[in-house]
């Protein structure tokens, strides 16, 4: 049974329309993540948004929403995925844009601008999925770069910026910098021990914790 985070609906209450929001996930956990934080903004501040999607078709990621009871009419969705796969534009749904791939950057950022231009509401949001399907793609300073731009852009605005990223994914100049620029953070991340690492605490006969999101349940990660 799919089960919404309430703790994120919580951590929502306290943010500002030029808020930006940086949200770590992990692999397992990302569309009840994604689902936990666009439901209160659709639903308890009744706000429109615009849902960027590079890591998954548009398509799909409507498909994921509805079938949890997510309305997505209030989203227009900008699409940087399908336009790159044979039939993948021809779709059913009249809410997506499409970007022809996730290197145009600026398109990115200006087609969300128009959107927001057009949509006629005073509560607007812009979510981010993922900041890790972008690196992808980018050299690991000019996305930072462009963050930092595109988090300023809506500020300026009063437009709230929801940023996604799996952290383990994430390259560390860009993950740092979005440390600096996001005004809040929810932290739904999972922590990856990678072997090499597991074999230096060994080595040095350290114990490592296993991070939860309650400190007083943290556990051991190796058996040393």
């Amino acid at each position: 049974m799919f089960e919404l985070d309430q703790g994120i609906a919580d951590q929502l209450t306290e943010v500002s329309l030029n808020s930006s929001v940086q949200v770590r996930c992990g692999n397992s956990n990302s569309f009840m993540v994604t689902a936990s934080t666009l439901i209160p903004l659709l639903q308890m501040f009744e706000m429109k948004g615009v849902y960027i999607s590079a890591s998954r078709g548009a398509a799909e990621v409507i498909q994921g929403f509805e079938s949890v009871g997510i309305d997505v009419s209030q989203i227009q969705f900008i699409d940087l995925v399908s336009s790159g796969i044979l039939g993948g534009t021809n779709i059913p749904y009249n809410n997506v844009h499409f970007v022809d791939s996730p290197i145009m950057l600026e398109s990115i950022l200006l087609r969300t601008l128009y959107i927001l231009k057009t949509n006629q509401s005073e509560r607007n949001f812009v979510f981010i999925d993922s900041v890790n399907a972008l690196a992808i793609y980018n050299e690991d300073r000019m996305l930072a770069e462009y963050l930092h731009t595109f988090i300023n852009t809506f500020r300026q605005q009063d437009v709230l910026s929801v940023i996604l990223n799996v952290p383990d994914q994430t390259p560390p100049l860009v993950l740092s910098n979005l440390d600096l620029y996001c005004t809040d953070l929810v932290d739904r991340g999972q922590v990856v021990i990678h072997w090499g690492v597991e074999i230096w605490l060994k080595k040095y006969n350290l114990t490592c914790l296993l991070y939860t999101s309650d400190a007083a349940d943290d556990t051991p990660c190796v058996d040393l």
